[in-house]
């Protein structure tokens, strides 16, 4: 069925019913993946969990878009720089509330993210600090954080972005594939200059402890990063994976962050989704799980284009909805495995409940990058992924 057709077909649907909850609360008689409820985590029960990121702020602000989601990533607050600012003194009330909140609605939380050259109290790598040290200070802060909270958390990013942004093919011919260098300004440091690829090593070792110390053993432990669609990174990834694996370090999965932009889905719709597919093939092949773990479709190609409309045009949002719907396509495909073996996709979450949230917009130009729009009513992008 064509996108348009789709498109159509849910609009009809959504005419027909009083759209409660953002989307939710129509009753319907319709095919696969037009579930009754209508809300995204029954639509999609039996593919993969559907989540969002939070702020334990936002939460009653996003209460009519929330109940589409079970699974929850606090956006900010389980970050190191939030939970130990000064070393020694701890705050877990922003983290608690998310925790809380999930609890009361029946949903899971995704732990992000527990080791990250961002976010990062400047008393972790300051001046001077050992590579013994910092791992010391990175075991404490993992066994600490694993044990507050516990199987409240389904899964952690262990480690996040660790690799470098743009890699040419020498630099993966010779392992030079770790970001490093040029890492300044406020709540960063250079993991990898300290501690080398240990670092990447000793966080999943320290975790994987952690989670045997504590009784944790469904918590699963993720690499996470973006750009993972590309050849050269992917390929990166796999490395990291190998690494991890010569030493029997364990990994569960690999969390694909997926901040797009719409202008690369443009250029060549065949061509992104085949890279898109392939790296999703390539991470459950190893048998990894595989989450989505930040999506979202930007619908300008620089930060710092001007406006180019007041509101979303209807053929621009038609253009990220096909966009969203090849994607979503695609990982319904590998919600079970394609071979012996081989891992699935089982979440996938958009980074941020609807288009008023202010994650990538800029002084420039607002930004239209989520399933619902700022009043919170379904976009063109929510009916294309429902209707398949």
């Amino acid at each position: 069925m064509s996108l348009i057709k789709k498109i159509a077909r849910a609009a009809v649907v959504a005419a027909a019913c009083a759209l409660a909850l953002g989307g939710a609360g129509c009753v319907q008689s319709a095919p696969p993946g037009e579930q009754s409820s209508g809300l995204l985590k029954d639509v999609y029960g039996d593919y993969f969990t559907v989540g969002t990121a939070v702020q334990s702020r936002t939460l009653n602000k996003y209460s009519d878009v929330l109940p589409h989601f079970n699974s929850v990533t606090a956006e900010t607050e389980m970050k190191w720089s939030r939970l130990e600012r000064q070393q020694g003194a701890y705050d877990y009330s922003g983290a608690d509330a998310v925790i809380r909140w999930a609890e009361e609605h029946d949903a899971a939380v995704r732990g992000h993210c527990l080791v990250w050259y961002k976010s990062l109290p400047g008393w972790v790598l300051a001046e001077g600090t050992t590579k013994s040290q910092a791992l010391a200070r990175m075991q404490t802060h993992i066994d600490e954080t694993m044990r507050r909270f516990g199987d409240s958390v389904y899964c952690w990013d262990v480690v996040n972005e660790a690799i470098k942004d743009s890699l040419a093919s020498w630099q993966l011919e010779s392992g030079d594939i770790w970001r490093t260098g040029n890492i300044s300004g406020g709540d960063t440091g250079d993991w990898y200059a300290v501690c080398g690829e240990d670092y990447v090593k000793q966080a999943f070792i320290y975790a994987d402890e952690a989670r045997t110390k504590y009784g944790l053993d469904d918590v699963e432990l993720f690499y996470n990063d973006y750009a993972l669609n590309s050849a050269n990174k992917r390929e990166a990834c796999v490395q990291l994976v190998e690494m991890l694996r010569e030493d029997d370090i364990p990994i569960d999965g690999i969390g694909m962050q997926g901040h797009y932009k719409l202008s690369d889905y443009l250029a060549d719709p065949q061509k992104f989704i085949e890279g898109f597919e392939e790296s999703v093939k390539t991470f459950t092949g190893l048998g990894l799980d595989v989450h989505v773990t930040e999506l979202d479709i930007r619908v300008y190609e620089n930060d710092g284009d001007p406006p180019a409309f007041d509101s979303l045009p209807l053929s621009v949002e038609l253009q990220q909805a096909e966009m969203y719907a090849d994607i979503f396509e695609v990982l319904r495909e590998y919600s079970i495995p394609w071979k012996d073996g081989a891992g699935c996709v089982t979440n996938v979450t958009v980074w941020g409940a609807a288009d008023d949230s202010a994650a990538w917009d800029t002084e420039a130009h607002k930004e239209y990058p989520l399933l619902f729009d700022e009043e919170h009513r379904p976009k063109e992008a929510y009916y294309s992924i429902i209707s398949f």
